[in-house]
């Protein structure tokens, strides 16, 4: 196993290497200046006051220059300043990063606690109104974008009943990791966060409970008497599920890449809303860190989706 990580993780380098490149390349080619968004339209600063703080940011540098001092710096592990928090990025990443796995880790388990259950459902009553009815709510939730789901339940269920909270992590002046208070306001973030998963995983289930239903191996069982509940228990539904753990990388990827949308909407301080403003404000350091902290953190979930797959599927394990 451990050959197997450290095989992979040296696999990564190369795409770790040119996300780096096109991130740095976005960020320099976008258009305004950091300087100007910094300093804004102050009357009392003059050009040289400008062009002092350019090069104190090492943005007067060559592009080549910049990206040779941004690679050294990484390998040190070292991301840079801030702009915008005059902070080391690493610092301010590291306060918002538990926030947003936070989110992430929950709505993914609400995602598989009610996707799996409803694809199985769907695949053993094919043709049935549970069937369709599941079916149709896979399809409309995949259809709509989350900004527009997560902007109802804060009309609906934040403004209009009352029953959540619309904004932030905690009651004001109240401050914790885990009890009521956070969960009461994680509810909204993680349900729409699990809404892509809840769109995506009933119908693979179903294509597979579908498909395994009629393989030699599940008529051969019902042949020798077993009772149906056992067939679809040991059989059936565990050799779907097998397929299902290669898909947690994807759902990983749209949970982190839908956070930057769900965090601004219920105005969530994690990672995604700070890339968004560091984009926003051409915070080049914060911007980069945040790329490359995510892309590493999607990095060791293929991986340990990897590791999962061969400890469902045995098969795997030998080979």
């Amino acid at each position: 196993m451990g050959r197997f990580i450290a095989r992979r993780l040296v696999q990564a380098i190369p795409t770790i290497f040119g996300i780096m490149i096109i991130t740095f390349a976005l960020t320099r080619l976008s258009p305004s200046d950091p300087v100007t968004i910094m300093l804004g339209n102050n009357p009392d600063l003059t050009e040289e006051d400008r062009e002092e703080l350019r090069e104190k940011l090492g943005l007067n540098d060559p592009l080549p220059v910049q990206f040779v001092r941004y690679v050294g710096d990484t390998a040190r592990l070292d991301f840079g300043t801030s702009f915008r928090h005059n902070r080391p990025a690493i610092e301010v990443i590291g306060e918002r990063l538990p926030n947003s796995l936070q989110l992430s880790v929950a709505s993914l388990l609400l995602a598989i606690v009610v996707s799996v259950p409803l694809g199985l459902i769907a695949g053993v009553k094919r043709g049935r109104i549970a069937d369709q009815a599941i079916r149709g709510v896979s399809v409309l939730l995949h259809a709509v974008p989350l900004f527009f789901l997560g902007l109802l339940f804060v009309l609906v269920f934040g403004v209009g009943l009352g029953w959540f909270p619309v904004g932030s992590m905690n009651v004001i002046g109240e401050s914790c990791f885990f009890c009521w208070d956070r969960v009461w306001h994680m509810a909204g973030p993680v349900i729409i966060g699990a809404t892509g998963g809840i769109a995506f995983i009933p119908r693979v289930l179903r294509t597979e409970v579908l498909e395994i239903l009629g393989q030699d191996f599940v008529r051969t069982a019902r042949s020798k008497g077993l009772r149906e509940r056992v067939v679809l228990a040991r059989h059936v539904f565990r050799n779907a599920l097998i397929p299902i753990v290669t898909l947690f990388g994807g759902i990983l990827t749209i949970l982190l890449g839908g956070s930057v949308i769900i965090e601004q909407v219920f105005n969530w301080p994690g990672l995604g809303r700070l890339l968004f403003d560091a984009a926003n404000s051409k915070d080049y350091p914060l911007v980069q860190a945040s790329v490359l902290i995510g892309s590493l953190l999607l990095v060791v979930s293929y991986i340990l989706r990897d590791l999962a797959y061969a400890w469902v599927d045995p098969r795997i394990k030998a080979g």
